[in-house]
This record gives structure tokens, C-alpha cells and sequence, in this order.
């Protein structure tokens, strides 16, 4: 089960709202989860949220979060259902404006949405985006990077239909398989906790050639990409993804 919700949020604030709110808008979220949740989820390397804020023109905030198995669901629908006023400190409020939600109920889902869609897929990196290799930040995206880790996510919040796909020969075979026909990237760096972490933003076109199984899978995985997002520290605010129709 897949559940994406999406607040716009007005801001009564003395200083530029900013991307990097996102980390604490998350630890507002779990404040009002069960108890427990928080440490609960934070116990494995993929945490079962992945959530991003974007700052729109005139000063309105796009707040998405994405909801990653029925245990999640059940800890934190209700609170972002009831959720209307979110004060980050003395000088930073936020309300509630609207509330839109998406729901994918299962894998099959995702394939069905897979087979009715075309071979190109552009992805939108709407917050700093960036990969972790050998304890290096890697923050030029490549098709291997970004399928390696879908499929980690994947296979982290959908285990019943894992990808089978995670030695390294069959992912650069993958990879291989997905094109970049063209991209519009910018470097772009996230704060969290006093660190900044280099990354990119922008979007990228790919061209799925595979065909058969392996495509769909792919295919399956572009389709996953919004819910999961892309790369690292998805749950405090990177990586946000958006799927734009081609």
C-alpha cells in the first residue's frame, strides 16, 4: 500500500520558508504519531516515509508525503487527516489550505500503470537529490544510480514482489537498458543539521528500450519513483520526485 498526501501550506513567517524545513515539518508529523513510531521505522536503512517541501511562487508551500506499507499508513494518515496549524518556532506557522491524497493499493498496480504507459519517462528532482557510494556523496545521477535505488526501496516497502534485479550484472544490464535523452540538472545543496549536503535538482527524460519482462519492471519502478523518491535522506526531505506526464 502506497498512500501519498499532498498539504499546500500557507506560512506566516519572518524569514524565507526553504526547502530544508522539510526535516523539521517531519519531526513535527512524528510528534503526533504513536509512540514509539518514530524509533520504530528508524531502526532499518529505509525508513517507510519519504516526504518533501517545495516553496512555491508567492510564498505558498507544497508539503508531499508519502506513506510506504500499511504499518505506516495506520501510524500516520489520521494524523495528517486532522493536521490544520503546524508552528515550526515563535516566528514560523503554517496552516493547512488544502489536502489532496493518492493511493496505490498494490504492486499489480503499479504494473497496470506500467503497461498503459509509453517508453519515456521524465522525472522531476524537486528537492536536492544526491547518492551515497563507498561513504562518498555522489551527486551526478546516472540510470544505474537511480534504479538501484528504486529497487532498494522497492524491495524494502513491497518484499511480496521483490525485484529480482540486484546483483550487479543484472542491474547494469538494467541500466543499460534506460536512456537519458535529455536533461535540464542544476547543482543544488540541502541543509540538515548544520551539514550541507551537495546534490542536483532538475529533470531528467528516460527512454525505457527493455522490452518484456525487464521493461515492465522498469517501467513499474518510474511509476514507484514519486512514492519512494531517489537516492538518499528521502525521509528528512531530499529526493523528491515528480513523475511528468510525456
Amino acid at each position: 500500500m502506497l498512500t501519498q498526501y499532498q498539504l499546500l501550506l500557507s506560512c506566516e513567517t519572518a524569514v524565507p520558508p526553504r526547502a530544508a524545513w522539510a526535516y523539521r515539518l517531519y519531526a513535527a508529523l512524528l510528534d503526533r504519531a504513536p509512540e514509539g513510531f518514530g524509533g520504530l521505522v528508524h531502526q532499518d536503512a529505509h525508513t517507510p516515509v519519504s516526504q518533501f517541501l517545495r516553496v512555491r511562487e508567492g510564498g505558498s508551500l507544497l508539503w508531499t508525503v508519502n506513506l510506504l506499507g500499511e504499518t505506516c499508513e495506520a501510524a500516520l494518515s489520521g494524523p495528517l487527516e486532522a493536521l490544520d496549524r503546524l508552528r515550526l518556532d515563535p516566528q514560523s506557522e503554517l496552516s493547512v489550505r488544502e489536502r489532496r491524497k493518492r493511493w496505490i493499493g498494490d504492486a499489480d498496480t503499479l504494473f497496470s500503470l506500467a503497461e498503459r504507459g509509453g517508453q519515456l519517462h521524465r522525472l522531476a528532482f524537486c528537492t536536492p537529490t544526491a547518492f551515497k557510494s563507498r561513504k562518498r556523496y555522489q551527486n551526478l545521477p546516472t540510470s544505474r544510480l537511480v534504479l538501484q535505488s528504486l529497487i532498494r526501496k522497492w524491495n524494502s516497502c513491497i518484499p511480496d514482489r521483490p525485484m529480482p534485479e540486484t546483483e550487479d550484472e543484472a542491474l547494469e544490464e538494467l541500466a543499460a537498458g534506460l536512456v537519458c535523452r535529455s536533461f535540464q540538472l542544476q547543482d543544488s545543496t540541502f541543509f540538515l543539521k548544520g551539514n550541507a549536503i551537495p546534490g542536483f535538482t532538475g529533470s531528467i527524460l528516460f527512454e525505457n528500450r527493455l522490452t518484456g519482462a525487464q521493461g515492465l519492471r522498469v517501467d513499474a519502478l518510474l511509476h514507484f519513483a514519486p512514492f519512494s523518491g531517489v537516492g538518499i535522506k528521502t525521509a528528512l526531505g531530499m529526493g523528491g520526485v515528480a513523475r511528468i506526464p510525456h
